[in-house]
């Protein structure tokens, strides 16, 4: 008796894809509505600070986008596809992004070194001395966009997706580089809040965008075909 199985399958790709962009999108959603209500009326405890739940959930978030472009970077490989490299250089900086977030590290840097030598940018009065870290990381991921969108273009839903998280990773980094001593300590702390929130959906955003590349380019790669198993 045997059964047979359809590899590749466009249908099954589609339903994949659809489960895949509503998990993604409504887990972390529902998590960090958890954390708001929670902690409720002081909503930011949850959400502003380092080695919080937001923390976790951003790094989990983070970690899957790497090991997404990791797989489509090997599955280009397989297939001696030239964009191999740009998907590998992908998920080599969102798992620097995911470390990053976990231990910290440019804020060790900007509080231990920087900011303790008033490092800062004079043509950028409104940010605090060493706190312009982000911005760089912006301007990295800008100057490399063009390939990144070489490498999803093909794909509508991942285009929409891309565009979207650099929308939001733009909004985020530029609350990010607001001194916060400006600000009152309610509008700090919504401010943070925000901050955190757009970080999120940016690096959702990013790994829709991976998701909907990698799963299109498996539906055209991959042609239906029948595995008998015994």
């Amino acid at each position: 008796m045997s059964d047979a199985v359809a590899i590749g399958d466009p249908a099954r790709l589609a339903r994949l894809r659809s489960a895949l962009l509503w998990l993604s999108a409504l887990l972390p959603a529902g998590f960090v509505a958890l954390l708001i209500l929670a902690q409720w009326p002081n909503y930011w405890l949850w959400i502003n600070f380092e080695h919080t739940p937001m923390t976790t959930l951003e790094v989990a978030v983070m970690f899957a986008t790497a090991m997404a472009a990791f797989v489509a970077g090997a599955r280009a490989w397989l297939s001696r596809a030239p964009q191999a490299a740009t998907w590998w250089l992908l998920a080599a900086a969102f798992l620097w992004f995911a470390l990053d977030d976990r231990f910290a590290l440019h804020e060790r840097l900007r509080d231990r070194v920087l900011a303790p030598h008033g490092v800062s940018i004079p043509f950028l009065p409104w940010v605090a001395p060493g706190d312009f870290i982000m911005l760089g990381y912006a301007a990295v991921g800008l100057i490399f966009l063009p390939r990144v969108w070489r490498l999803i273009c093909a794909d509508p839903g991942a285009r929409a997706r891309l565009i979207a998280a650099v929308v939001f990773a733009i909004a985020a980094v530029a609350l990010d580089s607001i001194d916060l001593a400006s600000l009152s300590i309610p509008m700090q702390r919504f401010e943070q809040t925000l901050e955190e929130c757009l970080e999120l959906a940016a690096q959702v955003a990013f790994l829709q965008t991976f998701l909907c590349a990698f799963l299109g380019e498996l539906g055209k790669g991959s042609p239906a075909r029948t595995v008998v198993r015994p």
